[in-house]
């Protein structure tokens, strides 16, 4: 295959930009929800030391998830940032188009398959 990035017709450009808006609004009211819940978790309340507990566990847990939801935000703004330079649908590794199929399933995918596989594995 060429090394030059797949171009997207405006069909296609225009349902991933639609796809990766969507999934950003989502993870937008995910985490506005996890902030709040942050919030009301980390408010004095009555209660004994275990339940005080128990909610700086539940804040901590809420806490991590907010930072996978932002990351995510994070993994969107660049997929957007690549279908306006022309760079989406490549794999950053070998660059090789990324399948329609894998893109669909997952719109902000920096990687084929194969790759994202080898990325994945720990020596």
């Amino acid at each position: 295959m060429s090394d030059h990035p797949r171009r997207f017709d405006a069909t296609l450009g225009d349902e991933f930009r639609r796809r990766l808006l969507q999934a950003r609004e989502a993870l937008l009211g995910t985490v506005a929800a996890t902030d709040e819940e942050i919030a009301d978790l980390e408010a004095p309340g009555p209660g004994d030391s275990t339940d005080r507990a128990a909610a700086v566990s539940m804040a901590s847990l809420v806490s991590r998830l907010a930072g996978q939801d932002k990351r995510g935000l994070d993994e969107i703004a660049d997929a957007l940032r690549r279908l306006g330079s022309g760079a989406y649908g490549s794999c950053e590794a070998c660059r090789q188009p990324i399948t329609l199929a894998r893109l669909r399933a997952v719109p902000a995918a920096r990687f084929c398959l194969g790759c994202q596989t080898t990325q994945e594995v720990v020596p």
